[in-house]
């Protein structure tokens, strides 16, 4: 998923780096400048980056639960399975390059043949190892077989992306040597971790993966909400106060699993400008603010039925 098919890249190259260019982002938005308002840290706190983003609860109630009254996240089946799935890519990017470092590329068969040997065994491990919600009614039902099916799915989808990819890339250069077969081929660094106190943020971000191109992705499983393009955001505004280069795109792939039938994906490319920066560091303002007030703000106009806090509220 995180390696996009032709014609999205082509957009996203030609559309939106062309809108990035005519888009000027104030260098005050950008996060090397991380020592200077607004992006320096009202407080001296570390929040999460999901916890900033992810505004499932428009009021900020679920921020004073778990950072005033000190309650533990509860567990969901969707953020377990959200979980299981993103690992899962991640995996089968990150022993098709194994493959690939330790084996002939002579044929390419081998990669897959590779990933095909293995799956079994990692989903097991997968699925064994995962936590049991701790929030059942209005979370879902954990079903073990439904899971399983969906990561067989995305490992095969996986696998069939990376091979084809392979092959693509073998066709153009037949002598490319293997360091550059494997970053032209799979040119995605899934689950980069991330220091984000610069930025007032966790120290242990993990952004779901960081293309070549210089391209933020993020996958989600779940139903489109206006607030999603705030964790790329936040993602590229982290890397920009590391490494000091401007990061303006971004993209969510959308992955819609139903039991038995190939899920539809989409591809939400979006320049990260400036007004979604500002977005981003005014709410983190504000919840900074509520932990330090230690004010309760009470239930939002609209409770989402996957907010993990719903017992808590209701």
């Amino acid at each position: 998923m995180y390696i996009l098919p032709g014609e999205v890249k082509r957009r996203m190259l030609r559309r939106y780096r062309r809108r990035s260019r005519e888009i000027v982002v104030d260098e005050r938005f950008r996060g090397w400048a991380w020592e200077l308002s607004p992006i320096e840290p009202p407080y001296d706190y570390l929040l999460p980056l999901s916890e900033i983003a992810g505004r499932y609860c428009e009021s900020m109630r679920d921020i004073y639960l778990r950072h005033v009254e000190k309650k533990r996240k509860p567990t969901t089946t969707n953020m377990i399975e959200g979980k299981l799935y993103h690992e899962a890519v991640a995996l089968a990017i990150e022993n098709a390059k194994r493959c690939l470092y330790t084996q002939s590329v002579s044929d390419v068969n081998k990669v897959g043949d590779f990933l095909s040997q293995i799956k079994d065994k990692i989903i097991d491990g997968m699925i064994s190892g995962a936590k049991k919600p701790t929030l059942s009614d209005r979370g879902g039902h954990w079903d073990p077989e439904r899971v399983r099916m969906n990561l067989d799915w995305i490992w095969n989808y996986e696998t069939n992306q990376i091979v084809a990819s392979i092959e693509r890339i073998l066709t153009i250069q037949p002598y490319i040597g293997l360091d550059a077969l494997v970053n032209s081929a799979i040119p995605v660094v899934p689950e980069q971790k991330l220091d984000g106190r610069n930025l007032g943020l966790s120290s242990h971000l993990s952004a779901d993966a960081f293309g070549v191109e210089g391209v933020v992705l993020d996958i989600k499983t779940g139903r489109r909400r206006h607030f999603h393009r705030l964790a790329t955001t936040g993602y590229a505004m982290v890397i920009e106060s590391i490494y000091e280069y401007p990061i303006d795109i971004g993209c969510i792939v959308y992955c819609w699993l139903r039991d038995g039938l190939p899920p539809p994906i989409e591809y939400d490319v979006h320049t990260i400008d400036e007004p979604l920066r500002q977005e981003l560091l005014e709410i983190r303002d504000d919840a900074m603010k509520l932990i330090y007030d230690q004010r309760d703000p009470g239930l939002p106009a609209q409770c989402y039925d996957d907010c993990p806090f719903w017992n808590e509220c209701h």
